[in-house]
C-alpha cells in the first residue's frame, strides 16, 4: 500500500470515528447506516473498516484510550501548582466529552463486573494505567492542601471522571453551550455551588 493510499484510508477511519461519536452520543440507537451518511461515506465502506457495532464500539474504545494518554501528556501533570495543572487537564480533557458521554452510556460498559466482556474489563484496566497521573496529581494537590484535605482522594478523582461527564449531558440537554460548560465544569469543581462568603446561610 502506498503512503497516499494509507494516508487516505487513515482519513476515512477517524472521519467515521468521529460521525460515530457525533451520531451516538445524540442517539445511542443510531445505526451504521445514520454514521455512514454523517461520515459521508458509502455504507459498503464503513462495513470494511468495522464490519458491525461491536468492532466500532471497540475501535472508539481503544480511540478513547489513545486520545486519554495523549491529552495526560499534554497536560503536564507534574509540572506547576496543582491547580494551574488541573486546570490544564480539563482544558483539554473537555474535548473528550462526547466520546466519554458515549462509552458510558454504552451498555457494553455498563454490564456489571465481572460479567462484562473481556475487551471491556481490558478498557478498564488501560483507562486505570494511562489515568495514574491524574491520581498522582490529586495526591500531590491532596498533601499541599490545594485540594480539600477533607475529602479522599479517590472521591476527587471520581468527581474530576463525571464532571467532564455531566458537562458533556448538559450540553446534550442544551442546558449548557459547549462555550460555557468548561467553565461551569472548572468553577463547580473549584468552589462548589455555594456563594464565597456564604458558607453559613
Amino acid at each position: 500500500m502506498t503512503e497516499r493510499e494509507s494516508g487516505s484510508r487513515s482519513r476515512t477511519r477517524r472521519a467515521i470515528l468521529d460521525a460515530a461519536v457525533e451520531m451516538f452520543s445524540k442517539r445511542r440507537t443510531a445505526s451504521l447506516g445514520d454514521i455512514a451518511a454523517e461520515a459521508q461515506v458509502a455504507r459498503s465502506t464503513l462495513h470494511r473498516y468495522f464490519p458491525d457495532r461491536e468492532s466500532l464500539v471497540r475501535a472508539l474504545a481503544a480511540d478513547v484510550l489513545v486520545l486519554v494518554e495523549q491529552t495526560v501528556q499534554e497536560a503536564q501533570l507534574d509540572q506547576g501548582p496543582a491547580r494551574e495543572a488541573l486546570q490544564r487537564l480539563m482544558a483539554g480533557w473537555f474535548d473528550l466529552g462526547p466520546r466519554l458521554f458515549f462509552l458510558f452510556n454504552e451498555p457494553s460498559f455498563t454490564t456489571t463486573y465481572p460479567q462484562a466482556a473481556q475487551w471491556v474489563q481490558d478498557f478498564f484496566t488501560r483507562l486505570d494505567e494511562v489515568g495514574k497521573p491524574i491520581e498522582e496529581l490529586i495526591a500531590r494537590g491532596h498533601a499541599d492542601g490545594v485540594f480539600a484535605q477533607s475529602l479522599p482522594p479517590a472521591w476527587i478523582s471520581r468527581l474530576v471522571w463525571w464532571m467532564v461527564y455531566i458537562g458533556w449531558e448538559a450540553v446534550a440537554e442544551g442546558d449548557l453551550t459547549r462555550l460555557t460548560a468548561p467553565t461551569a465544569v472548572l468553577q463547580t469543581l473549584e468552589s462548589g455551588i455555594l456563594t464565597p462568603g456564604r458558607l453559613n446561610g
